[in-house]
């Protein structure tokens, strides 16, 4: 059944991709559109601001002009639907430091009076819908855009905390990459595990609970879009096709987004459904690793309107990346190999002139043959193991959203489901469990099936410039089933395998509120009132152990004072609060027994001081920097006992403590300089079993993070730009949390990228060769937790990989 639902998926996958090939293929020769009849029938696509506000004028017939060069580099929501013009360019201007003013003839844009602006002489710019032209090639700026992730989309400075946003979409766009893995990786405020694509936690700004992958909620809240992807499991990983851009909001987010996401939020934005034109867009890419084999990927994506008023939008990918180790016991090379496949889906109507719905779907599956981690006994990529230990994800998904207009209030309703089924496997050779004077060959494995239904309304208003708000309810469950046994290959009969449930249900309210109590001076508060019901049971054989844990209602409340004297500067103060709720877990006693014990709720109290500025006209300086301190109480953390079989507990009382700066020049003739650095210090102190105390760093938290890019960008004519880029970073030193008394220590390495693309209207043939070095590293020292404690385990580098890809848009 199983071989037959991924032969379905793959088949599905693959049609989609091809499909979006095809027509990317036919559309770049023979281009065409479908246009809204009604003059007053928007369907304007998010996007660079400038393009839409163009758009808005030729659907409208309208003109609109406009001497503000800085519209070229904001992002800008979507609008559909049918309405006035003045409305259309309220909505599409909601949360820019600009407004519509109504002139003879149309409307000209400029920024809101009550900031004072950065003195420019750019060169007047008219747009208007009777003549509309590209607008010239530039280096594209990826400061001032709109972060979906606060709810109530505003202007990056406009946001009083730490937030990032990449932009993925379009041709020659940067930190371009498939997964979300690698583009997490420019970020030296992300960090993560490294056991394998669709299995790792990610941690920010140093909130890292353990090392393995265990029943406790994850650290931060990850969405698509609308839709929340995880509870308490790890990072999926999806493939970035299609994706216009990832968000960071960094900090505990209680007040928004409830029980977890106490360390941020990660939010994914794919490209939605438009009913303005026929679009599609092709992926390839072919690469080789060296030592290991070749990589591949392809993707395929296309958006069809069915009408003037709903559009469906696709893609399918999939591929493999090769493995790089070996293991001469088994005659086995290159066992880390990996694939993947998926898709997604969106089919979106407007149902009029105030409202629209978008139904959407997601499903992916990856696989890794084999354990990616090294034994540094051994000279080289290499390990030795009785068994494979591969790794199967399986992740589906589907949400219902509905956005609409209540008069003057914004309403938008989100339900979503996420089926989330992973299998691991580990050696568990070293273990004599059934009683025998000596190990045999066998294998621990665990399955976890996660079933997550959430559910959020949220309605929103007021008036930019003076006083608005945010008001909503939530409600979540979760179902974690885990299901561990032990084989053994010998052909004896395994020992009782354990079943273990993990439930919980959450009901929220919540709002927040902007209010501007001088020209230049905004004070944002707000909190969220929950209440948590959490249930762990287990089955030993025919022993059943249930467990209620009912939590208190919970007010996780957020403050933030912020000066800002012009449109692209910011300086402000936060606190935030977050929380994640206890539970039960499984330990054994010191007869080997299965027993259960409880862990506590963990809080995290957050304080928070940054500015964020863009200087400059021709030649712009934009930098960033922030400085934190985080109170961790009751630490949750998944840990391993002395056999190897993880447990939940909470570890002591900890703090972290962080600077982390950035900055960006655009230097004269196309070049740009970035570089970005986090500096750690953070302490727990850990209660042993036996009371006593110790105080050690937060695991898998470098020191020091930095990363740096320098790039430059030719305009070869006739459309045709051409650029290369050179990045390094590097990774301080961390360490594992085997146990509470037992450390290993990993990180101390540098890596060296570079990337060489040309570009022609809507292709890009880009060449990418990543750890020029071929540095080793060790990025994660862990791989197996039953031999964790007898092997010196690492997790190297990919070898230096070089890569061709092929991008092609319509």
């Amino acid at each position: 059944m199983i071989r037959r639902q991924r032969d379905f998926w793959v088949r599905l996958s693959t049609v989609s991709a091809l499909l979006g090939c095809v027509l990317c293929a036919a559309f770049v020769l023979s281009p065409s559109s479908v246009s809204a009849q009604n003059q007053h029938q928007f369907d304007i696509p998010s996007g660079r601001l400038s393009s839409s506000i163009r758009a808005l004028a030729r659907q409208a017939d309208i003109t609109v002009i406009s001497q503000e060069s800085g519209i070229r580099s904001v992002r800008a929501r979507a609008v559909r639907g049918q309405m006035p013009a003045r409305e259309a360019l309220r909505r599409l201007l909601a949360g820019t430091p600009y407004r519509a003013v109504a002139v003879r003839g149309g409307f000209r844009i400029e920024r809101r009076p009550i900031r004072r602006t950065i003195t420019r002489n750019p060169a007047p710019s008219t747009i208007q819908s009777r003549s509309v032209s590209s607008p010239p090639p530039e280096t594209v700026s990826s400061t001032p855009i709109i972060v979906e992730g606060t709810k109530r989309p505003k202007g990056l400075f406009d946001y009083p905390g730490g937030a990032k946003v990449i932009e993925l979409g379009g041709i020659g766009a940067q930190n371009r990459g498939e997964s979300l893995d690698l583009v997490l990786a420019d970020l030296p405020s992300v960090n993560s595990t490294a056991l394998g694509s669709g299995r790792n936690k990610i941690f920010l700004r140093g909130i890292a609970d353990s090392s393995f992958n265990g029943p406790t909620q994850s650290t931060i809240g990850m969405y698509l879009g609308e839709q929340r992807l995880v509870f308490s499991a790890p990072n999926p990983d999806l493939r970035l096709y299609d994706v216009e851009s990832v968000e960071l909001l960094e900090g505990p987010q209680g007040m928004l987004y409830g029980a977890g996401s106490i360390a941020g939020l990660l939010r994914v934005n794919p490209t939605r459904p438009g009913t303005s034109a026929v679009e599609a867009s092709a992926w390839g890419h072919l690469g080789i690793t060296e030592g290991g084999g070749v990589n591949w990927g392809t993707a395929g994506a296309g958006n069809l309107p069915l009408s003037d008023k709903a559009a469906i939008r696709f893609v399918g990918y999939s591929g493999e990346d090769s493995g790089f180790i070996d293991d001469p016991s088994r005659g086995l090379t290159d066992i880390n190999r990996s694939s993947y496949f998926g898709g997604r889906g969106a089919l979106a109507w407007n149902l009029g002139a105030e409202w629209d719905i978008e139904m959407s779907a997601f499903g992916q599956h990856s696989e890794m043959k084999d354990g990616q981690y090294i034994d540094e006994e051994f000279d080289g990529l290499l390990r030795t193991d009785p068994v494979a230990q591969p790794f199967r994800g399986r992740i589906y998904g589907g949400a219902l959203v509905a956005r609409g207009y209540l008069g003057g209030l914004e309403l938008v309703s989100t339900t979503s489901l996420v089926d989330h089924n992973l299998r691991s496997v580990f050696d568990s050779s070293v273990l004599t469990l059934d009683g025998s004077s000596r190990p045999g060959r066998q294998f621990f494995r665990e399955s976890r099936a996660i079933r997550l239904i959430s559910h959020e309304t949220r309605v929103s208003g007021g008036d930019p410039d003076r006083l608005s708000w945010l008001l909503g309810v939530g409600a979540l469950r979760n179902r974690d089933r885990m299901k561990q046994l032990i084989n053994n290959l010998n052909g004896d009969d395994p020992p009782p395998f354990a079943n273990l449930t993990y439930r919980l249900d959450e009901m929220a309210a919540f709002g927040e509120a902007d209010y501007r109590f001088a020209p230049d001076w905004t004070v944002t508060g707000g909190a969220r009132l929950l209440y948590t019901r959490a249930t762990g049971e287990r089955s030993f054989g025919a022993d059943t152990v249930l467990e209620p844990r009912n939590g208190p209602a919970r007010f996780l409340p957020a403050v933030a004072v912020s000066w800002q004297p012009h449109a692209e500067m910011m300086s402000y103060v936060r606190f935030q609060q977050g929380f994640r709720t206890g539970g039960v877990t499984i330990e054994r006693d010191s007869n080997r027994e299965p027993i259960t014990a409880l862990f506590e709720p963990d809080k995290v109290r957050s304080y928070e001081a940054g500015i964020r500025a863009q200087l400059g006209d021709r030649y712009p300086l934009e930098f960033a920097f922030s400085l934190y301190h985080s109170d961790w109480n009751d630490i949750q953390a998944d840990a391993l006992d002395q056999e190897g079989f993880p447990i939940t507990r909470n570890i002591g009382d900890g703090e972290v403590t962080g600077i982390e700066g950035s900055v960006q020049y655009q230097l004269p003739d196309g070049w740009e300089l970035k570089a970005a650095a986090t500096w750690n210090s953070s302490q727990v102190d850990r209660t042993l079993v036996e009371d006593d105390i110790r105080t050690t760093a937060i695991p898998n938290v470098p020191n020091i993070t930095a990363f740096a890019r320098t790039a430059k960008l030719w305009s070869l004519g006739d459309d045709q730009t051409a650029g290369i880029a050179l990045s390094g970073r590097y990774i301080g030193r961390s360490f594992v949390d085997v146990s509470q008394a037992v450390t290993e220590e990993q990180g101390k390495f540098a890596s060296l990228d570079f990337a060489a693309w040309w570009t022609h209207e809507d292709v890009e043939l880009r060449l990418e060769a990543s750890n020029l070095t071929n540095a080793i590293g060790n990025r994660f020292a862990f791989g197996n937790p039953f031999t964790a404690r007898l092997e010196d385990q690492a997790t190297p580098l990919r070898p230096r990989t070089i890569q061709l890809q092929l991008t092609l848009k319509h």
